[in-house]
């Protein structure tokens, strides 16, 4: 083969590479991505290990929507504001090299004030209610409540049981406060082991919002890759990994809780 013909293919070559990883690229910046979530803090509605499908476009694009966030423009393009009840991956302002997720409960503007574990907003209360109890997989127990916003909107919440009644400065009662223009309060559906907004999130400008969390792609008690073991290490626990799939949380929506 001539000389010529072998550069020819190889520039062919790289730029079909060139054309699938900007493929690639594009998807996760302007459409959907993967977000794996390391914490409780979302607990029980996310787990520990579960891989959260979300939708980058729902609320519009910012730098933060970039990986490495690149600080090539200020603000938000094709913007649309949140709505209350959504969970969603952000920024926070504290740890720009971090990912959070939380569920919004405050809009800009609106007061924030929580008495003995009760959300108020601009002064009137969420609908809470008992509905059972909760035991996790390390066997702690949570007291479990219905609140229900007043556009519709019902989720669980959780409470560790053994602070149940108690009041707990920061987690039982916080503000009053307003929330800022152009930033949102979040809290965790896991209310008293959420680091939120409460806590050192503050108040989250627009422009931190990456993308809107839909559904469980995946879950698992195992975490797929442990940075403490070596490379045969982690292809010898791959079968204890795969059989540690929590096959009831596959394809779950984040927003239907009957189901």
């Amino acid at each position: 083969m001539a000389q010529t013909e072998v550069k020819k293919n190889l520039k062919s070559e790289i730029t079909s590479l060139l054309l699938v990883i900007l493929f690639a690229l594009s998807i996760r910046i302007f459409l959907i991505e993967l977000f794996f979530v390391l914490t409780t803090s979302m607990q029980a509605t996310i787990l520990a290990n579960d891989y959260i499908f979300s939708t980058k476009y729902s609320y519009g694009f910012s730098r933060y929507s970039i990986p490495f966030s690149p600080d090539l423009f200020k603000g938000r393009i094709f913007a649309s504001v949140p709505e209350r009840g959504d969970i969603i991956i952000m920024r926070p302002p504290h740890d720009m090299n971090t990912r959070y997720i939380k569920r919004l409960i405050g809009l800009p503007g609106e007061k924030i004030e929580i008495k003995k574990d009760v959300t108020y907003i601009n002064d009137i209360p969420v609908e809470r209610t008992k509905v059972g109890e909760y035991l996790d997989e390390t066997n702690q127990e949570y007291i479990k409540y219905k609140e229900t916003f007043p556009n519709g909107l019902s989720f669980y919440t959780y409470k560790l049981k053994e602070l149940d009644g108690i009041a707990e400065t920061g987690h039982s009662d916080f503000g009053p406060y307003i929330v800022p223009k152009g930033h949102f309060f979040f809290m965790g559906d896991n209310r008293d082991q959420s680091g939120d907004s409460r806590y050192q999130l503050g108040f989250v400008p627009f422009e931190n919002l990456i993308a809107k969390a839909q559904f469980i792609f995946l879950s698992t008690k195992e975490i797929f890759w442990d940075e403490k073991l070596g490379i045969l290490d982690q292809l010898a626990r791959f079968w204890t990994w795969l059989s540690s799939v929590r096959f009831d949380r596959l394809f779950k929506s984040l927003y239907d809780i009957d189901k």
